[in-house]
């Protein structure tokens, strides 16, 4: 496991939070390595500059990005400087993802077993047990699926989201890596679409982590704050004709209208319309 470990880079994406405050970091930090330690890289898109304390058992590469420039950026900085240290696998997580202490040893085992595949990737579920990934993508969005089983599965009907997925450095880059202009919402389909037009499949490990996937906002304004980055991520995904971009409208307009009666607001509409279906207006 040693070897592998030496060939791994784990890319953490922070926002508003301490490294300490992180739960993916605090797995981090438990997790089992054998006798090599553990490379990170953490990419910081908050405001304020951290101060990095040395860790036991991990090398940490720190990036501040006071402009927020989002997780796709994020992970092409960290996978290009995976590459320039001479890795082989980069390791993508958020901040907020719950992760067993055996995962290292769980992606070497799964690669050693699987030598065809070039991205791996563990269930991740929520709170309530649901599995968030990998979903059903369909019409531009995920689904939930009731069960998944271990193995080799078809991307033409699966997506990972970013938070686990394991991805060998030489084909992340033979992709074209992840869109910098897609910042956040989207960044992971718009990623999976561009991987399976070269590979069509992806192994999913039997491991669990657990996501804390936050829709709840209490804050109307927060709430439409956070649909704006939804709108601008799709209004800039890659799409492929006019039915790519009527499926990704009619996937923000409904959410646009959902969130409006949720909050009985009209605001989400207007984010809708100056956001993504007429972003030269918003711009004055």
């Amino acid at each position: 496991m040693d070897e592998f470990v030496e060939s791994l880079l784990i890319i953490m994406v922070l926002y508003n939070i301490t490294l300490e405050e992180s739960e993916s970091f605090r797995s981090i930090r438990e997790m089992d390595s054998g006798d090599v330690d553990l490379n990170l890289f953490v990419y910081d898109n908050s405001k304020p500059l951290q101060t990095i304390k040395a860790y036991e058992g991990l090398h940490i590469s720190y990036v501040h990005d006071p402009e927020n420039s989002g997780v796709s950026k994020a992970y092409n900085e960290g996978t290009a400087h995976a590459r320039k240290h001479q890795k082989k696998w980069v390791l993508l997580l958020d901040q907020d993802t719950s992760l067993p202490a055996t995962l290292v040893k769980n992606y070497w085992e799964a690669t050693e077993q699987n030598s065809e595949p070039k991205l791996f990737v563990p269930i991740l579920k929520l709170e309530n047990g649901k599995i968030f990934s990998p979903c059903a993508y369909r019409f531009k969005r995920g689904f939930y699926l009731d069960s998944i089983k271990k193995g080799i599965h078809s991307l033409q009907k699966l997506a990972p989201v970013n938070s686990g997925m394991l991805i060998d450095i030489d084909a992340f880059f033979e992709v074209g890596g992840y869109n910098d202009e897609v910042k956040l919402d989207f960044s992971d389909f718009q990623f999976i679409e561009r991987f399976r037009k070269r590979y069509s499949e992806f192994y999913v490990m039997d491991v669990a982590c657990e996501q804390d996937f936050s829709d709840g906002e209490v804050s109307l304004a927060g709430q439409a704050h956070r649909f704006g980055y939804y709108c601008e991520g799709a209004r800039n995904i890659e799409k492929n004709g006019l039915l790519d971009w009527l499926q990704y409208n009619t996937v923000v307009f409904l959410r646009a209208v959902r969130l409006g009666l949720r909050y009985k607001d009209l605001r989400f509409l207007h984010v809708y319309l100056t956001t993504f279906l007429f972003p030269k207006s918003a711009k004055g």
